[in-house]
Formats: structure tokens, C-alpha cells, sequence
């Protein structure tokens, strides 16, 4: 679907910004990820980086089993560039439908 090709382009948008992480680098390279996803137009409100809850919150108008793959799709893309963020990190995708339930979520 049209959302896989947003984890290629985040795949070299990650080459290119992201370092390997030590704690003040994981909430630096969590910024940047949220900048890339945020330039891809494909979401549905702003980005949002949460050290509190040491998250990336992602929303995107995507059903559910889709957002599961992009999910997937984001780590992997991260661990493959060696981005690497601290222990508990995750990606948190909503729907603008959810009523502010995660659609999926995955962990660094």
C-alpha cells in the first residue's frame, strides 16, 4: 500500500541523520525520526516525541493489521541503518479514529 514506500524513504532519511544511540543521542535521533516522518506528508497530525514515555507517536489514517506491518517495518528500517535507541523505546501508530488507542506499537 501507499504506506510502504514511507519506510523506504525513511530508510535514507535515516542513513543520513541518525547516529548510534547513547541516551542523549536516543531522544536526538527520536527528533530527527519524527522530523523524516513529518516531511513524508503521510500523517495525519504532527509527530510527537515523548521521552516521558520514552515513545514516538505516530498518527496515520491506516487500519490496523497495515499499521502493524509499517511498525515492523520502521524498527527493522532503524536497526538496519544501526540507529539504535535506549531500552523501552517504541513506535506507537494511532489512527485518527482510534479515540486515542494505539493501532499497533513496537518496540526498538
Amino acid at each position: 500500500m501507499k504506506y510502504r514506500n514511507v519506510i523506504a524513504g525513511l530508510a535514507i532519511m535515516m542513513i543520513i541523520g541518525l547516529s548510534q544511540a547513547s541516551y542523549a543521542d536516543t531522544v536526538d535521533n527520536a527528533l530527527k525520526f519524527c522530523s523524516a516522518l513529518d516531511g513524508t506528508g503521510m500523517l495525519s497530525k504532527p509527530c510527537d516525541v515523548s521521552g516521558w514515555n520514552q515513545s514516538i507517536d505516530i498518527t496515520m489514517d491506516a487500519a490496523s493489521s497495515e499499521a502493524r506491518k509499517i511498525c515492523s517495518g520502521i524498527v527493522a528500517q532503524a536497526s538496519q541503518v544501526g540507529a539504535s535507541f535506549d531500552r523501552g523505546w517504541k513506535v506507537r501508530i494511532y489512527s485518527p479514529y482510534s479515540d486515542g488507542n494505539t493501532i499497533a506499537q513496537c518496540s526498538f
